[in-house]
């Protein structure tokens, strides 16, 4: 039963009480009105959701009511119905604002129906406007939305290092949001007037990585037809985010730790050093001791960049928040001044249900392919195109092995997969993945040992944390 009020209004009594007592089974808040003037007094007293008028009255008509309504309380929905239904008068109602138009004579169960669908689009707007206040208020940080509380040690965190100039890692997979995390540190910092510059070392070819980041003087190398600053200085005073730093060469990220302990870059072609004052944020999608396992990061430009770690869980962790976040994004592909788009309670269970490996990126993308997708405004099941990133079964090579081996491939690629996540979900502590597997460290062991992930891959991790401190972990916040 809504809790909206309705108004009818006819000069006819009998047809007018008739029509309320149909509508209770909608709403037990409905007012009646005999003419327009009527109406408006009542409006005036209580606004109503819903008015539903005849056209043809004495005095004032329905469509002078209804723009008076539309202009006076625009939120209202105006349903208009008359004896006298014509195309013309039907399309100069809608034009006017009319939610819609009904024919006299018509049953009960058309009446009905209408009103329904004028009371379902004001129960979208009210939850959009209740969304759009939760996520400015208690979900809201920054542009991080969260409904989660294991989200809190992750908001603790950055709220206590944003007042520092201390270098920052951000550990999380593809997807999570770091650089709206980096963001967020840099918005909360004295720095947030500013510059925030962001440098993606995967997407930048090395030779041109050093040029890109610590400037060079024209004609230091072919192509170098001008002076170029470089991210640092464009950067000074404010952040500099690194993300996937590991991505850098060798030699780059030696070049990258003397900037970090002098406080200066050497562009190239220069023979002096230029001073920069900027906060460094670096970002990975990879266990950072797992590069240095394999040397793809430095050690020492490890603890240099790690000295406060955030480590950002991934959306399968956060199930929570996957509703938020999916009406977060519908909401802003809907242009304005059109009707909004829904999910239905079978499209949210489909999304809830799905474990997320591309994260938030990845539901951001699903949701605007349904968007596109559906037909109507409210998203079903059946829009929800999601890719299947599970393992694929199928066996390497051979497409026609025997029944047992094809098994015993596919076993062993789902184990694989299962323990290299859940070692990286251990910080490579092999005792505590086999507590979150719920199996004994020792059949953890054998089982890494036969996967060819030896107990030595995973022995950095395993009994020695590095001495640095993690300011968010996957752990639940206490209430």
């Amino acid at each position: 039963m809504s809790h909206h009020r309705l108004l009818v209004v006819d000069d006819n009594r009998d047809l007018a009480q008739g029509v309320a007592l149909i509508l209770r089974k909608l709403s037990d808040h409905i007012a009646v009105a005999y003419s327009a003037e009527e109406a408006l007094e009542l409006i005036e007293q209580r606004p109503v959701d819903v008015v539903l008028s005849d056209i043809k009255m004495p005095g004032r008509e329905g469509t002078s009511l209804l723009d008076c309504v539309h202009e006076r309380w625009p939120d209202t929905r105006v349903i208009l119905f008359t004896g006298y239904g014509s195309i013309e008068s039907s399309v100069d109602a809608m034009k006017r604002g009319a939610f819609d138009y009904l024919t006299k004579p018509f049953d009960n169960d058309e009446l009905l129906v209408v009103t329904r669908r004028a009371l379902k689009e004001i129960e979208d707007e009210e939850e959009i406007a209740r969304l759009r206040a939760e996520l400015r208020g208690t979900y809201g940080f920054h542009g991080i939305y969260s409904r989660d509380r294991r989200m809190l040690p992750l908001f603790d965190a950055i709220r206590r290092v944003a007042p520092t100039n201390t270098t920052v890692l951000i550990c999380g997979e593809s997807g999570t949001g770091k650089e709206l995390i980096a963001r967020a540190i840099h918005a909360e910092s004295q720095r947030s007037g500013a510059p925030f510059v962001a440098f993606n070392a995967a997407a930048v070819p090395e030779t041109l990585a050093e040029a890109e980041l610590f400037g060079c003087k024209k004609g230091a190398y072919t192509g170098a037809d001008r002076d170029r600053k470089g991210l640092f200085l464009e950067a000074h005073g404010g952040t500099l985010l690194m993300d996937e730093v590991s991505s850098m060469p060798a030699g780059l990220q030696g070049k990258l730790l003397r900037a970090l302990q002098e406080r200066e870059v050497l562009p190239l072609g220069s023979g002096s050093s230029v001073r920069i004052d900027v906060r460094v944020i670096a970002a990975t999608n990879v266990d950072p001791r797992r590069l240095v396992r394999e040397e793809k990061l430095r050690r020492d430009l490890y603890y240099r960049l790690s000295v406060m770690r955030i480590n950002v869980p991934p959306l399968r962790e956060l199930v929570e928040n996957i509703p938020l976040l999916a009406n977060l994004f519908l909401e802003r592909l809907v242009p304005e001044g059109q009707p909004s788009k829904s999910l239905s309670p079978r499209a949210l269970r489909l999304l809830i249900s799905h474990d997320w490996p591309g994260n938030v990126r990845e539901l951001q993308n699903v949701i605007e392919r349904a968007a596109l997708i559906a037909r109507t405004n409210e998203i079903g099941p059946g829009d929800i195109v999601i890719e299947d990133d599970d393992l694929d079964w199928r066996p390497e090579g051979e497409e026609s092995l025997a029944y047992e081996e094809a098994k015993r491939q596919a076993i062993e690629r789902f184990q694989r997969r299962y323990v290299e996540q859940l070692m990286e979900q251990a910080d490579g502590n092999v005792s505590a993945a086999a507590r979150k597997a719920g199996m004994t460290r020792a059949a953890l062991h054998r089982i890494l040992k036969r996967l060819g992930l030896t107990s030595e891959d995973a022995a950095l991790g395993d009994d020695e944390n590095l001495g640095l401190p993690s300011l968010a972990s996957d752990r639940p916040a206490q209430s």
